[in-house]
Order: structure tokens, then sequence, then C-alpha cells
């Protein structure tokens, strides 16, 4: 006890002790005053430390959940039966972490295209899409039908029209495509049959991304060129051909393939004559998109063998598809491919490294 007759606890004066914890107590209660008043008077809301402490709380049981299903591969009910919540809350926990930034995910898939490379040719041509296969093994060619493949798969709605064209590049696309259930869709051809390959014709490339998807299809019982014009409008004019034609024209999603002339199977098929191929020569054409040859600039070629074509009008598509692919690869192909770009009838394109750097 000291003179003032207060009790002394070591160097502390108690009284001075409850003095100063009375005045904290004060201090705390005025805090505790102004923060109501600022609640009051801005709307705000000063969080206090149990909703600290608790959102703390949530963020470790979110990391939790993340590092349990992202590198120990444990299942979502595993991680539910450990954590005692639902299974539906932990999806939402996961959700959360990728949200936050807390989990990133990066594919490195072999089809993986080269954005800059994509991006200058989209811009430069003003095209919707562009995907452009790195160079990275030697089946980039593969590589690339798988690609188109997979974006097909993920961009094709429950009641679509689907038209196809003939060519290679088409039916290995087709082929890449795994199997689906969309009854609701249905598959035309936009080109009469040509060639003696069956596995590349329009009807069969139709028959089986029908077949792939679990859809109906459509088929055109028509040559894709005819002798004369008159011939050609003879054709045109069945009533079973005109249906396929208008179907195709109003088709939701088209794939087109894409030749070069100097390899064209169509001229190598006979269907040329002389005086068609020297019209190609003075027109500067440089390729076929789905068996209508274009010049240079991208128009469609005014010579006669386009006035002989059994198919679907390439403008009317454009007009009334959501999205017009090209699948077209090889350097030898890069002339008709800017034709194809500048034409305005396509809006994806799907190629190659080697192919995609000769458009720029």
């Amino acid at each position: 006890m000291n003179e003032s007759g207060n009790y002394v606890a070591g160097f502390f004066d108690i009284q001075e002790v409850k003095e100063k914890m009375k005045r904290n107590q004060m201090i705390q209660n005025q805090a505790a005053q102004d923060r109501s008043m600022r609640d009051r008077t801005t709307g705000s809301r000063i969080p206090h430390m149990e909703e600290i402490a608790a959102r703390d709380q949530g963020m470790q049981r979110v990391t939790l959940a993340a590092e349990m299903y992202y590198l120990y591969d444990m299942s979502q009910k595993e991680i539910a039966d450990r954590l005692g919540v639902s299974r539906p809350w932990v999806s939402k926990l996961l959700k959360r972490a990728r949200e936050s930034g807390l989990v990133r995910i990066e594919i490195r898939s072999p089809l993986e295209g080269t954005p800059e490379l994509e991006a200058g040719i989209r811009d430069h041509y003003g095209i919707d899409r562009v995907t452009v296969v790195r160079p990275l093994a030697a089946n980039v060619y593969t590589n690339l039908n798988m690609a188109a493949a997979s974006y097909l798969a993920a961009h094709i709605r429950a009641e679509d029209v689907v038209g196809v064209s003939w060519g290679m590049s088409i039916a290995q696309t087709i082929r890449h495509i795994i199997a689906m259930n969309l009854p609701g869709v249905r598959v035309v051809p936009v080109v009469g049959g040509a060639g003696s390959e069956a596995a590349i014709l329009s009807n069969t490339n139709a028959t089986n991304l029908a077949e792939t998807l679990g859809a109906s299809c459509m088929l055109l019982h028509a040559g894709a060129c005819c002798a004369d014009r008159p011939e050609r409008d003879r054709v045109m004019s069945n009533g079973h051909v005109r249906e396929i034609i208008e179907a195709g024209e109003k088709a939701d999603l088209v794939l087109l393939g894409i030749g070069d002339l100097q390899n064209s199977k169509i001229v190598a098929g006979g269907y040329t004559t002389d005086e068609d191929l020297a019209q190609m020569q003075a027109g500067h054409v440089v390729g076929d998109v789905a068996f209508r040859f274009l010049s240079a600039d991208g128009q469609i070629a005014d010579i006669d063998f386009n006035s002989r074509v059994v198919g679907c009008d390439l403008h009317r598509i454009r007009e009334n598809a959501r999205e017009v692919i090209a699948i077209a690869y090889g350097t030898q192909k890069a002339e008709i491919i800017r034709a194809a770009l500048r034409s305005g009838l396509i809006t994806n394109l799907f190629t190659d490294y080697d192919t995609a750097r000769m458009l720029l």
C-alpha cells in the first residue's frame, strides 16, 4: 500500500490501471457511436472483427476445397464428405476459387492457336474468327481437323440446319467429331456430287456428319456441274433439288471446303473445258469455294463454268448463316484462301501456321 492508501502490484498502481481501463472503455464506446453515426449518414458499413474473421474462414475453406480438388485429385463428393457440406456447395467453393483468381486454368493443347497471327489475319480481312494451329508435330493437319471438329461440336445448336460441301478437309474434320445426340439438327449438302471419290462427296459428308451428331439428313441427288446453263436451270427447277438448295441457303452453320486451281479436283475430274480454262486464266481465277471459282480479288468469277454449277448461292448462305466455316491448309492454297477472305463469304477460317503467314 502506498502513501495514498492504494494497493500496488509490482510497479503498477491498481487504481491507475482501473482508471486507464475506464478511459479505454469510453474511447471504445465513442468509436462505436461514431461508427454507428457514419453507417446512418453514409449508408456504408464498416466490417466488424467477427465479420472479418468469418470472411477469412470462408476464404480458407475455398482454398482448402481448391487444393483438395486440383492438387490432390479428390472428387467433389469426397470433399463434401470431408468438409461436412453438400456437393453443390463444393461446386460453389470451386467456382469462387476460379472467380477470385485463386485458381487459374491453363490448357496447353496441341490444338492451341497463335493469337498474334490470328489477330493479324482477323483484323486485316475483317473476319470473325481465325484459328491457326501451331506446327508442333508432323500431324499438324490432323490437329487442325481436330480443332475444327471441336469448335463445330461446341457451336452447333439443338435445332440448327447445318450445310456441308464436298472435299477432303471437310471429310477429315467430320471424322474427328465425337458422337453426339442432337436429333433436332438437320444436315444438308450445299452442292451436288462430283468426282469418283465417294468419301469426299457432299452427300457422303452430310450423311457421316448426321450419323455422328445423331441428326437427320437430306441428300441432293444431282451432279455438281451440268453441260450448259439450260440443263442446270432444268435441274434446279426440280422440286426435290430446289428444296435441298433452299434449305442449304438458309442453314444456320455451314462448312465449306476450299481448293486451289493448280491442284483442282474439278479440273482433274474433267468438269472443265478448254474454254473454261481460258476464261479462268483471263479472269485471274485462283481456286474454288464449294465448286464456285473465285478470282484473286475475291469475286465469284464471271465465267461460264460458275453458271453451270448445281449448288447453293454462296452470297445467300452468308446472308442467312450464323457462321460460315472454311477449313483449308497447305501453302499451295494461300492464294485461294486469301481470295476467300476478301470475298466476305466466310466468317471463320481454320488453317495451318505456314499458310497463315502467307496471308499477311
